[in-house]
């Protein structure tokens, strides 16, 4: 017989004060549990019939290199299991009956999962970058509305016309009759008003959008995706929770007078992590997403110090604790596939410790009432109306005992499970991974190599024949060793190299080599990795640049449908989800929340600028010529974006490009030297001037005199002759000589072998012989 639970019509604070008084309903208690309990079950056998199971455990073991021709090398003894009841057990080596085969595994699976899931992290979590934005929703009255541009009234004024503000453009155009004081002032619209509703819901859209990237910071949502990516690689599927209830801690610094007040805040916030797929039992009837059933079970595992621990925590059922501590951890047995499962990834199945099961799902009303009555703290109208039959839960379970419950913190009681496939499997919520695409050609690679190796320990000795009744060995023993001296038999007449023989093994290794060279072409196919994409050659890697950019843009193929199904599976619900935890949190501010869109194909995009990153280099050399209208601003941002650099670091704050922006701009190249050359002129003319005065009258000193300024002069006329040369051919001045420099070494060079007879070669050929000289191109030497 069930007790009573307390009346709905009592106030909230007598309801708390009498229900640590009550006794917990343990026979209903009991009931929840095994309730619960059943539905895990039809999770768990649910998983194993499907075969999932098998096709993961497979790929975790030729990730990490292991297969059934050497399993038991991987373990501590090295001994065998028999195949019968009444079998011996067998070493590794004794398996293959008694010869000594290869067992290599080549690690063919780990090479491309971890070449996969780092190149679509790489996509996917670029620095400072988000997979979504938000927009205001587009309502048809407002876009109607900003058509209108008759003059808004006050009809409790006796519909007396508005006005506002002009604004700088429209101050000119203002009317010039008498006003009040202050600035100009235009008519109020419908228009203006419709405007100023789109913006402040815009204004909310990015604030909203701000608050759930900063709560996916603080939670490290990249590098818990990035474990969500590499689980999809290796074994087909990769599971994210989020949004969960995280409790924070927070500490703010505020000035107290003279010193420093230092306060601490405490509350939750929502996060997302990353879940074992093993440790994931959904509903049977989900099909291809978790979102679609009734339920979901996630598996945990806790020592009994832990378990202890729980009760001293709000919210925990002690007795259901004591009672879970009293049956002990053994009470559920797991399958065999099952442990063989937990152990590959990871699950600490030891003895002693407990399996905890969180259920996310429905409960009746009545249930979910007398669950929060048993922890002391009873349901209240406010948390669920008395009209609702059903809540969305939240129950933690030890063995086939409730020991918590609460409710679903989203009122639309979605699942926080979402899973994304690296290729979807038809009618099943885990897809195929790269391990489970790769199976054929590691089995390829893995039996040609053995063969192989197999191949070289017998080619590398001989197998010698030995006519016992031909030789005898001196020393009686049929043992090969160098020096042997053996005895020819007197009861036959036939040659010694008749009666004693050694017949080489043939070794295969080439044929062999075109079977691995066959596989690892496989791969690539069968993957659509190949290996240029992984920073490497082989014999698929194209020779040519155009080559390798269409294998590349046809390689890209899969990543842009991973990037489609990522948003798909993971950024949209996930952001939907932080998007409703936004709405009904109390902490966040009501100019935060609105009716807002969510454009989530952020993870596309980057796909898309992943696979554009040798086009923005080119792009480079068109944005400088004003004629495509390009800006030269944007692309430098898009390019430091595409080479994973963060743009803020590189660019100017606000102040130095203000700065910047009021200073004139420079002049170009050509102006300039055009201004270098007037300049020179007008000093050369100078020069000239003062040197036709000094003319007059010249005596021997004056002679002198006169020489000394025409050689000035010329090395001005020299000097402006290199700087127009430097400036036609956008050289500096010291590049010119430089050159200069060369020209005169190389025609003193020149100058030294002619001087000799039958001396070396041609140094320096003019551009033009002088007529009647020399042959052409032979001025130095004849």
């Amino acid at each position: 017989m069930t007790r009573p639970s307390l009346p709905d019509d009592l106030p909230d604070e007598v309801r708390d004060l009498i229900a640590p008084h009550l006794e917990p309903d343990l026979e209903r208690l009991a009931a929840i549990g095994l309730v619960i309990a059943k539905k895990r079950d039809e999770a768990k056998e649910g998983r194993n019939a499907s075969g999932i199971e098998r096709l993961w455990e497979e790929c975790e073991e030729a990730y990490i290199g292991i297969d059934p021709a050497h399993h038991q090398e991987q373990g501590p003894s090295r001994w065998a299991k028999p195949t019968s009841p009444e079998g011996p057990v067998a070493s590794a080596r004794s398996l293959v009956g008694g010869e000594h085969k290869s067992t290599a595994f080549v690690r063919l699976t780990a090479r491309y999962v971890d070449a996969g899931a780092a190149k679509l992290g790489e996509i996917l979590l670029p620095l400072d970058e988000k997979a979504f934005s938000f927009t205001e929703t587009p309502l048809p009255e407002l876009v109607q509305a900003r058509q209108d541009t008759s003059q808004v009234v006050h009809e409790g004024l006796g519909n007396v016309p508005l006005t506002r503000p002009a604004q700088p453009a429209e101050a000119a155009g203002a009317p010039q009759a008498p006003a009040p004081p202050g600035p100009p002032q235009v008519p109020l619209t419908v228009k203006d008003l419709a405007e100023e509703n789109i913006k402040l819901a815009r204004e909310k859209a990015k604030r909203a959008e701000a608050r759930i990237f900063d709560w996916m910071v603080e939670c490290q949502y990249p590098a818990e995706v990035r474990k969500v990516i590499f689980d999809a690689a290796r074994i087909g599927v990769g599971v994210l929770k989020g949004p969960y209830a995280k409790p924070s801690r927070d500490m703010v610094a505020n000035a107290a007078g003279d010193g420093i007040e230092i306060e601490i805040r405490e509350g939750v916030k929502p996060a997302a992590r990353w879940v074992d797929p093993w440790n994931i039992f959904p509903d049977p009837a989900c099909g291809e997403s978790l979102q679609g059933g009734d339920y979901c079970f996630e598996r945990d595992y806790l020592s009994e110090r832990q378990v202890r621990e729980l009760k001293k925590t709000p919210g925990y059922i002690g007795a259901q604790i004591d009672r879970v501590i009293e049956e002990g951890p053994d009470k559920i047995k797991l399958a065999a596939p099952d442990e063989r499962a937990g152990k590959l990834a990871g699950a600490a199945t030891a003895k002693g410790r407990y399996e905890v099961w969180y259920y996310y799902g429905t409960l009746s009303r009545d249930d979910h009432a007398c669950l929060c009555q048993a922890a002391g703290k009873p349901l209240s109208r406010d948390d669920v109306p008395a009209d609702r039959p059903q809540v969305f839960a939240i129950v933690t379970l030890i063995n086939d005992c409730v020991i918590r419950a609460s409710l679903n913190p989203l009122d639309s009681g979605a699942l926080p499970y979402h899973s994304v496939p690296w290729q979807r499997r038809a009618g099943h919520w885990a897809g195929i991974g790269v391990a489970e695409q790769i199976v054929t050609p590691q089995r390829i690679v893995n039996a040609a190599t053995r063969a192989m190796l197999n191949n070289a320990g017998k080619s590398a000795g001989t197998q010698i024949v030995v006519d016992r009744d031909a030789i005898v060995p001196a020393d009686g023993s049929w043992t090969i060793t160098p020096d042997k001296v053996w005895y020819k038999s007197g009861e036959t007449n036939l040659n010694v190299s008749q009666a004693f023989a050694a017949l080489p093994i043939p070794n295969v290794t080439a044929p062999l080599m075109e079977i691995v060279q066959y596989g690892l072409r496989l791969a690539e196919e069968s993957t659509s990795i190949p290996l240029i994409t992984q920073g490497q050659s082989g014999p698929t890697t194209p020779e040519t640049y155009g080559a390798a950019q269409l294998q590349n843009n046809n390689a890209n193929q899969l990543l842009r449908s991973i990037g489609y199904a990522f948003d798909d599976f993971i950024t949209e619900p996930v952001v939907r989800q932080f998007y409703e935890w936004l709405l009904l949190d109390p902490d966040v501010p009501s100019d935060e929340k609105g009716d807002f869109k969510i454009n989530a194909h952020g993870s596309a995009a980057l796909v898309e600028r992943a696979i554009q990153d040798q086009s923005i280099v080119q792009m480079g050399t068109m944005v400088v010529n004003p004629v495509y209208g390009g800006d030269p601003k944007k692309w430098f941002t898009e390019f430091l974006k595409s080479k994973r650099f963060d743009p803020r670091a590189f660019t100017y704050s606000e102040e130095e490009q203000a700065r910047l922006e009021q200073q004139p701009p420079p002049k170009p190249p050509q102006v300039q030297a055009a201004e270098i050359n007037t300049q020179a002129r007008i000093e050369v003319a100078k020069i000239g001037a003062a040197t036709a005065e000094k003319r007059i009258g010249l005596d021997e000193q004056d002679v002198k005199t006169s020489a000394t300024l025409a050689l000035h002069e010329l090395q001005m006329r020299r000097e402006l002759a290199m700087m127009d040369y430097a400036a036609r051919h956008q050289i500096t001045l010291e590049q010119v000589k430089a050159q200069l420099a060369k020209t005169a070494m190389t025609l003193d060079t020149q100058k030294q072998l002619s001087a000799h007879r039958n001396g070396g070669g041609q140094v320096a050929t003019p551009a033009v012989e002088p007529a009647g000289r020399a042959a052409n191109g032979r001025a130095f030497e004849q």
